[in-house]
């Protein structure tokens, strides 16, 4: 019986019914708490209604709402505990679709749209509109693997009858799939009467709307409260509902107030756009890490083109270290009147020295600085782009520097005469640099970090505050900082400069399981070609049994396949075959990945086009574009070089051609990572390996390295250094792919010291300052310990798609832990007090696993064979396990404490 229809009989009529309608009540009541418990306690939600949402955002959130014609894959979202509902428009179809068809075979009647000529608006009405709602949506969605639906009518005006109409619809629903769970569209007007049907409810546009030309407006105040009246009685029932209102994407502060809002009214948020494609704006906030360098020039305004972003003062000296402050550069060239970006999508900008602008585009980059300073992005000058004396007064005041902002010429003597040595070189001498001194005055509340004074020829003083950070970001202008060493103590100035809203989990590829990352590549140069060595064998036999036969750790080596075939000018058709054997014997090698050189080393990598280099008459081959030597060469090295079980899955560009965009996108249409041929690595002795990890440590040569005896010498030499050092050896194709997946991870905020990390699982380590305490593995999923490395704290993770880590500054309660280890380690079971982990590696394995008791005990099984081990003072276990092992190890107390119970 519909609830409805109790009110229609009063109990006073037929005292007979009054315990019916008491235990009917009782049932309803209880009806409606058990459908709300039925619901999953969500803590995040996400709505898009594009036809390809974002598969990372999927894994980011509790509940995503997505259009039922949207193409995804259930499962991996799924295996995370995720779900997905599909947004259901029962009022609506669109003209030739599915669902037309088979409204025109039941002939369910409808209506055009008055605003949209593709659209009609269904009749809810119609005998046959429920069975039609289910057949051409439902069931669609729930064959997807939908976990359940959402009803909607959109924008139409629910009357009484749509709404009578929309229970008897959910109540069907609920029949046919029990195990589905079902929201109702709060703008239908349904409240209480919902409740044995529905399991929520869906607000959308609670307190803002869509404007006109998508822009962010306020809903009208009494549709506010008719919806908040709605959503506190369905509440009053145990029902829960998922709100999303709007905001501008470049407004941080109006997404944080309209997550502010809509959680004070009980509701889980969601902020995004008005066009409703899934852009995330909150509650979850996450991270920017883009930062925006202008450089170069217009051709038009200087005659020649621009400088690629690879030569630019910002790539050469600060790459390195905004990178491993998480930072994504985003270089763009000043081309053109509007070479500014229309949005404010990006953590900083960068005004690199070399930046040229023409007297109108320094107008608008002056004009455009008040937009940096209201949305408090910072901007960092490393030179004075404004040359034009209108344009440079305007710069000046929004950034309220003072002198005259020009070079200060014929200095008779300069000096230091203020330095902030927290944000200085260590062991470093700091000098007063003449050249490029500028008569520029920071602001009066700057944080003055090195500052010059000058003198010129004719007794005028003059001030250059070469480096400062100020409220609107800072300046950093050293013209000879490259030639001369910087002064600068970069990663420390740049991490002050972006500030404490850029504070989280950076993604490190310096680092793997608490060690520092080691990789080496051999590349192909000098594959062919005869040592000096007795006997004059090839530099890859050398290669193979003088270096390799002694390595234990993971190597990569590259071949050339026309070097392989003899198949350039000057090779012989005797030499083939041995050349072949020499590389399977190679790659036959366990320590050994292969790697493809290329088809023939090109010197240039230009899409569309015959690139090979030049073969002689016995290359067998009608192709000589990029597709051949990339697919074609690895292809050539899979079917004719590597045993069974091996694969090539790495492109290492040769040294003599830089790799274009082109080619770098054909690498990535396969899912083929790529790396450099670089130069030989710093020598060993160069190296700190307690300094702060910059960089990882690569080992990277070539078989014309071992040509001579003192070249082979060196290399051997150099690799039992590398051997003997607390490292974590990966491969090459490991690392490269680490690269990929760092730039494209994502990180989001979800509260104070809560955060969630998405990404493919190459990546698997990530930093934060050690000052914000350390993860609680209780709370935190996906995490399996971490490590202190000069004052950074180091997370390992296991390589999930998602991610959630949790911080404390207090101690947490004991949970063992991975503190580091040479190799991968793989976990089957992680909790407090008991652990189950794999191991694979070339040689003995080094690990040392924390959160055991001070002093206590560590029983364990390695490969079905127990042992015992005890912990130190600080409740460390450190053990030498074998190279391939199957470890469960418990935590046990002091054996004095385990007597006395």
């Amino acid at each position: 019986m519909h609830p409805a229809s109790l009110s229609s009989r009063s109990p006073r009529s037929s005292p007979d019914l009054l315990p019916i309608l008491l235990a009917v009540g009782l049932w309803i009541l209880f009806a409606a708490t058990a459908m709300a418990a039925d619901l999953p306690p969500y803590r995040s939600l996400y709505v898009d209604q594009s036809a390809h949402p974002d598969s990372r955002s999927l894994a980011a959130f509790d509940l995503s709402i997505l259009s039922p014609h949207a193409e995804l894959e259930m499962e991996p979202v799924h295996a995370l505990g995720n779900h997905c509902f599909a947004h259901l428009d029962i009022a609506h179809f669109q003209t030739g679709s599915h669902a037309a068809m088979l409204s025109a075979t039941r002939q369910v009647s409808s209506k055009p749209s008055a605003s949209d000529a593709t659209t009609r608006i269904v009749d809810h009405s119609d005998p046959q509109w429920a069975s039609w709602v289910i057949e051409a949506l439902a069931d669609p969605a729930a064959k997807k693997g939908f976990d359940g639906f959402v009803l909607s009518f959109g924008s139409e005006a629910s009357t009484p009858s749509a709404r009578v109409a929309v229970l008897t619809l959910a109540a069907s629903l609920r029949q046919r799939y029990p195990d589905k769970h079902l929201l109702l569209d709060l703008r239908l007007g349904l409240g209480s009467e919902a409740a044995t049907v529905a399991s929520g409810f869906l607000a959308l546009g609670v307190y803002t709307r869509e404007g006109r030309d998508g822009t962010v407006d306020w809903t009208p105040i009494a549709e506010t409260q008719r919806l908040t009246r709605l959503i506190r009685t369905v509440q009053m029932q145990g029902m829960r509902v998922m709100a999303v209102d709007y905001a501008a994407a470049d407004d941080r502060a109006a997404c944080r107030e309209a997550a502010q809002r809509l959680s004070s009214i009980g509701a889980l948020p969601f902020i995004t756009t008005p066009a409703l494609d899934g852009f995330n704006l909150g509650p979850l906030e996450e991270a920017s890490r883009r930062v925006l360098v202008l450089h170069g020039w217009d051709e038009k305004h200087v005659g020649e083109p621009a400088p690629p972003a690879a030569a630019t003062a910002t790539s050469r000296l600060m790459r390195q270290s905004l990178e491993w402050l998480g930072c994504e550069l985003d270089f763009r060239t000043a081309s053109g009147p509007d070479f500014l970006p229309h949005d404010h999508a990006f953590a900083a900008v960068i005004l690199d020295s070399g930046l040229v602008l023409s007297t109108v585009q320094q107008q608008t980059l002056a004009e455009w600085l008040p937009s940096l300073r209201a949305k408090k992005i910072p901007l960092l000058l490393t030179g004075m782009p404004w040359t034009d004396g209108t344009a440079r007064q305007l710069a000046m005041q929004h950034l309220s520097l003072g002198g005259r902002a020009q070079p200060a010429s014929h200095l008779a003597k300069t000096n230091v005469v203020a330095m902030d040595s927290t944000l200085l070189r260590v062991n470093t001498r700091i000098t007063s640099r003449s050249i490029g001194f500028l008569d520029l005055q920071a602001p009066s509340d700057a944080r003055i970090i090195l500052a010059l004074h000058g003198r010129d020829s004719m007794g005028a003083e003059h001030r250059f505050d070469q480096a400062f950070l100020a409220s609107w970001g800072g300046a950093w202008i050293d013209p000879i900082a490259e030639a001369a060493t910087s002064q600068l103590d970069v990663p420390a100035f740049l991490a002050q400069w972006l500030g404490s809203d850029h504070a989280f989990p950076v993604p490190d590829t310096t680092t793997r399981e608490g060690r520092r990352v080691f990789y080496s590549h051999i590349d192909s140069a000098g594959f062919s070609t005869p040592s000096t060595l007795p006997g004059f064998p090839l530099c890859s036999e050398v290669m193979r049994d003088r270096v390799l036969s002694h390595c234990q750790f993971p190597v990569t080596v590259s071949v050339c396949e026309a070097d392989v075939r003899a198949w350039f000018p000057g090779q012989q058709a005797d030499e083939a075959p041995q050349l072949e054997h020499v590389a399977r014997s190679l790659f036959e090698m366990p320590q050994v990945q292969a790697a493809s050189a290329s088809f023939s080393r090109p010197s240039q990598w230009t899409a569309g086009m015959d690139i090979t280099s030049t073969l002689n008459e016995r290359a067998q081959t009608t192709r000589h574009d990029m597709p051949r030597e990339i697919a074609g060469s690895m292809s050539y090295i899979h079917r004719r070089l590597l045993p069974v079980g091996k694969s090539v899955n790495l492109m290492l560009w040769p040294s003599n051609a830089s790799p274009t965009a082109e080619a770098l996108d054909y690498c990535r249409s396969m899912n083929v990572e790529s790396l450099p041929a670089s130069s030989s690595a710093d020598p060993l002795s160069s190296v700190s390996f307690h300094s702060q990890r910059l960089e990882p440590l690569a080992l990277r040569c070539s078989f014309a390295d071992v040509r001579t005896e003192a070249g082979t010498a060196s290399l051997v030499k150099k690799i039992d250094a590398w051997s003997a050092e607390p490292l974590h050896a990966i491969t090459a194709a490991a690392y490269a792919a680490s690269l990929r997946d760092a730039r494209h991870t994502r990180i989001l905020r979800a509260a104070a010291d809560h955060w969630i990390i998405l990404n493919a699982g190459d990546c698997r380590t990530f930093r934060l300052p050690a000052t914000v305490g350390i993860p609680d593995m209780a709370r935190s999923q996906g995490v399996t310990g971490y490590t202190v490395h000069q004052g950074q704290l180091y997370v390992h993770t296991m390589g999930k798609a998602r991610t959630e880590l949790v911080l404390s500054k207090s101690k947490p309660v004991q949970h063992l832990h991975l503190a580091e280890c040479s190799t991968t380690v793989e976990f089957l079971e992680l909790t407090p007090r008991r652990a189950t982990l794999q191991v694979c590696a070339l040689r003995p394995v080094e690990i040392v696993l924390g959160g055991f008791e001070p002093r206590g005990l560590c029983a364990y099984l390695e490969n079905g064979r127990p042992y015992t081990a005890h912990a130190d003072a600080s409740g460390m276990v450190r053990l030498e396990i074998a190279c391939r092992s199957t470890v469960s190890l418990q935590s046990l107390p002091p054996a004095t404490q385990a007597a006395m119970r």
